[in-house]
């Protein structure tokens, strides 16, 4: 999957073993850019050395959260090949929304369930020990999550809904991705989507400028969360997915990976200089031109671990844990930030704060925590429903 999508080979039912690992590095960089990362001013040294040093480290993780623009290529890569591969099929619908079902709702609404049963019989108790909770959530904005609508800016959180929900806003982009993008492969003809692509990638850039102007108060900004304005990366993964289908680019490229090569390091480049002069996600460079920088970036190093399956990028890609990562990214996802904040309530004192090693102990306890819980989903929970849903086929 992306965040989403089994990492099946092109036209066969085996995984691609890199695109475990690009989905591993994925996860990882969205639980260390939320565990570790805590917005360092450029100017900001402090005095203590281990204190100083972990500035510079976080320094380091300043593109954490473009971990979900990752998951945006590969869902883009491998839901368009999924849907290239079978456009011509009779179960093509039925078939796709029925995997997609058995892969994402049952996991995803037991989470929103949890919550319920959590706040229903223990809410009372629980927002007396967290700060500034007094506040309760509207039900009504809970039940929106069911229908994946999170996103479109109507939805306020309480604290605890906060830590609870603020990341599934892209599961409901690419919950609305896949609404669209059947249709679009089913009914476009291959040079119709060819510009269609390229369009929504021109377009989005323009679309999230303009959402910017409305000033939306949202917690994290139309801008950032609108599918349509997240769509370029989405487009990106799936016009690479339509190039790799066409023979004459893969032999082209194929004999040609030096310039890839030559692309990645000119995107580098860009990465490095967005990250050192204009690194968060809501600045202006970043949603004009930096989110469809760093996904052409993040597609390079897709296609290149899969033209070059024997070369470095390939290599550490398909490294153990980092696949491991990868096969419980979903569930992890899902649970991550309110895992974490958990564990900082009950370890860690606002009012009183703790040794120095703690800042750095209990994320590493959370992220430990975390892996646990969603391995055992996937074992669980998660495989079987998979199994079922690879019961239907195109």
């Amino acid at each position: 999957m992306s965040l989403l999508t089994d990492t099946e080979s092109l036209g066969s039912s085996k995984r691609i073993p890199q695109l475990d690992g690009l989905r591993g590095l994925a996860i990882l960089f969205v639980l260390s850019w939320h565990y570790f990362y805590f917005f360092p001013d450029p100017n900001h040294h402090p005095d203590s050395a281990f204190r100083n040093l972990y500035v510079y480290f976080e320094r380091c993780l300043v593109l954490g959260w473009s971990g979900v623009d990752l998951f945006f290529v590969l869902s883009g890569f491998l839901i368009g090949g999924i849907l290239l591969d079978a456009r011509m099929s009779p179960n093509y619908f039925k078939t796709f929304y029925f995997r997609r079902f058995y892969r994402i709702v049952p996991v995803y609404y037991a989470w929103i369930l949890f919550y319920i049963l959590l706040m229903t019989f223990g809410g009372p108790a629980l927002r007396s020990h967290v700060p500034r909770a007094a506040e309760t959530q509207g039900w009504d904005h809970v039940y929106a999550h069911f229908l994946f609508v999170q996103n479109l800016g109507f939805v306020r959180y309480s604290i605890i809904a906060s830590v609870w929900f603020v990341a599934t806003w892209s599961l409901a982009v690419e919950e609305q991705f896949y609404l669209v993008s059947p249709f679009l492969i089913r009914i476009l003809s291959q040079r119709a989507l060819y510009w269609s692509l390229s369009t929504v990638i021109f377009v989005a850039p323009l679309l999230r400028l303009f959402m910017r102007q409305l000033h939306a108060r949202t917690e994290l900004g139309l801008a950032y969360i609108l599918m349509p304005c997240r769509a370029d990366a989405l487009a990106i993964g799936m016009l690479a997915a339509l190039f790799w289908r066409n023979e004459v680019f893969r032999v082209w490229i194929g004999s040609r990976s030096g310039v890839l090569y030559g692309l990645l390091g000119i995107f580098s480049l860009g990465v490095l200089a967005l990250g050192k002069w204009s690194p968060r996600y809501n600045s202006l460079a970043m949603q004009s031109f930096g989110y469809t920088w760093i996904a052409l970036f993040y597609v390079l190093i897709l296609l290149l671990s899969l033209v070059e399956a024997g070369g470095p990028i390939a290599l550490i890609l398909r490294i153990g844990w980092l696949r491991e990562f990868g096969r419980v990214s979903y569930c992890a996802y899902i649970i991550h930030y309110a895992v974490n904040y958990f564990c900082h309530l009950l370890l860690m004192s606002e009012t009183r704060p703790g040794p120095h090693w703690l800042i750095v102990a209990v994320p590493m306890l959370a992220a430990l925590l975390t892996y646990a819980l969603a391995k055992v989903s996937l074992i669980y929970f998660e495989e079987p429903l998979l199994r079922r849903g690879h019961a239907f086929r195109y």
